[in-house]
């Protein structure tokens, strides 16, 4: 019983808040220019707030520097088989950048923080790090590339070093490694600080879920539309999920099990959110078709992380 319980306690605040926000969109209480808002927020704020205080907290072993490597290469693997699965499937020219990368901030960390706690929030920083890497370096450059041309090196080191979210990373790091945490934790001010950051990161949960809900808008037509490519994604990335986080993770790194958690979510998630905005107004069919792939693969996402939340946790 106490694992029902346990489980319940998980699952039970990811989908009602989920389910508020696409409630608040139906009685209007929220609008596309308050969301908009609060994604900014997130982005610049919560999300390297949370980010900071989770690698300035977190333990490193040796094990994590594999996984740095290996999810920014399964990347890479996924994007050159989306450019194949886009030709089979005659989808837009913007479908291999839908068949690789993951919402990782704008779902995952909500997703992961909701089912396993604050205390758990470094293990998936540390899995997602290599992932940033690759969405700054490589998708970015390349999405900007089949949109605007030609992008320069030092144009994507000023975006890289601009970032909220990497220069919270980049503080947190460095901090642990100087051992500056006791320090700051143990001084008024520097305890002062952190104790903001905490509130600030404990809000990630609820805004982020709202929003994925209030996004959720999907019609048969772009449901029909989105379904091959978001089932051809699913059914790799799922075996991929499977594929690292159990035998790489657990039994080649010998990884626990919130590790091995943190690498399913990873791998189950939707295309980054950031797709439609890169695209030009010329490609407003393009732009349609990855709003559908967006909200229809965040359901399935949740689905498939509530689901393997039941079948893991106890």
């Amino acid at each position: 019983m106490g694992t029902i319980a346990q489980t319940l306690t998980g699952v039970i605040p990811i989908v009602a808040l989920i389910i508020l926000g696409a409630l608040l969109r139906h009685l209007r209480v929220l609008d596309d220019i308050v969301v908009e808002g609060y994604k900014r927020l997130i982005v610049t704020v919560v999300l390297p707030a949370v980010l900071f205080t989770a690698f300035l907290s977190m333990e490193f072993q040796a094990a994590y520097l594999a996984l740095i490597v290996i999810v920014p290469l399964a990347c890479v693997a996924l994007l050159a088989l989306g450019v194949a699965v886009g030709r089979l499937l005659g989808a837009p020219r913007v479908a291999p950048f839908l068949f690789t990368g993951f919402e990782f901030g704008m779902v995952g960390l909500a997703l992961y923080t909701a089912a396993y706690g604050v205390a758990e929030v470094p293990t998936a920083a540390i899995v997602g790090l290599g992932h940033e890497f690759f969405i700054w370096f490589v998708y970015v450059t390349l999405l900007k590339r089949q949109s605007d041309g030609a992008v320069s090196l030092s144009e994507t080191l000023l975006s890289f070093v601009k970032s909220p979210v990497i220069i919270a990373i980049a503080a947190g790091l460095l901090l642990n490694v100087l051992g500056w945490r006791g320090l700051l934790a143990d001084n008024p001010v520097g305890g002062g600080v952190l104790r903001s950051l905490e509130y600030l990161a404990a809000v990630i949960v609820p805004l982020i879920l709202l929003v994925v809900g209030y996004g959720t808008r999907l019609t048969r037509a772009g449901a029909k539309a989105a379904a091959p490519l978001v089932a051809a994604r699913y059914v790799t990335t799922l075996a991929l999920a499977v594929l690292l986080s159990e035998v790489v993770a657990g039994q080649w790194l010998g990884l626990g099990q919130p590790v091995r958690a943190a690498v399913f979510m990873l791998f189950i998630l939707p295309p980054p959110f950031i797709v439609p905005i890169f695209l030009p107004r010329e490609r407003a069919v393009e732009t349609i078709y990855a709003n559908n792939v967006l909200s229809l693969y965040t359901v399935v996402s949740v689905v498939t992380f509530v689901a393997y939340v039941m079948a893991t946790v106890g």
